[in-house]
């Protein structure tokens, strides 16, 4: 399990790194300008180094939520407990990456905005998967069903 957690630790990072980069070598190249706000901007002494630090701090995120998806494998949790357990794990990770990126909780609207987006968000994708999940376990019942069916039919 453990190795299966790092795994993901480190492929969540790497991804995150990877897109986050290429997506700013695009707004760079687009805009002519680093995609940093000001105010974050102004916390280092160079773009470069807030660039880097963005970058890593995204990357770090990313790892932490990957990571933490090893909660839905504890069984004995029901799914709800797991996904309640993700999303305030996966939640305070956001906040505080996002508050020292990104200056949220400078604009007390925005960082109510922020928590209700995600939060709206977090639930969609849950309802979606949820579905997903259930709609695959019906079908999976469905065919061993069918199954046992037809080996009753081949014996009479």
């Amino acid at each position: 399990m453990v190795k299966n957690v790092l795994l993901r630790i480190i492929n969540s990072f790497m991804y995150a790194i990877g897109i986050t980069t290429v997506v700013y070598i695009i707004v760079i190249m687009i805009s002519g300008q680093t995609p940093l706000l000001p105010d974050y901007a102004r916390k280092f002494d160079s773009d470069v180094k807030a660039m880097l630090v963005q970058l890593i701090l995204i990357g770090a995120m990313s790892a932490a939520l990957g990571g933490g998806t090893i909660i839905m494998e504890f069984e004995r949790l029901g799914l709800l407990a797991q996904s309640a357990v993700y999303f305030v794990i996966s939640l305070c990770v956001w906040l505080l990456v996002g508050n020292f990126c990104w200056c949220i909780t400078k604009y007390p609207q925005a960082f109510v905005s922020v928590i209700v987006s995600y939060t709206a968000s977090y639930i969609v994708c849950w309802v979606i998967q949820y579905r997903i999940c259930k709609k695959a376990d019906i079908n999976k019942k469905i065919m061993e069903l069918e199954a046992d069916n037809h080996g009753e039919r081949d014996s009479n």
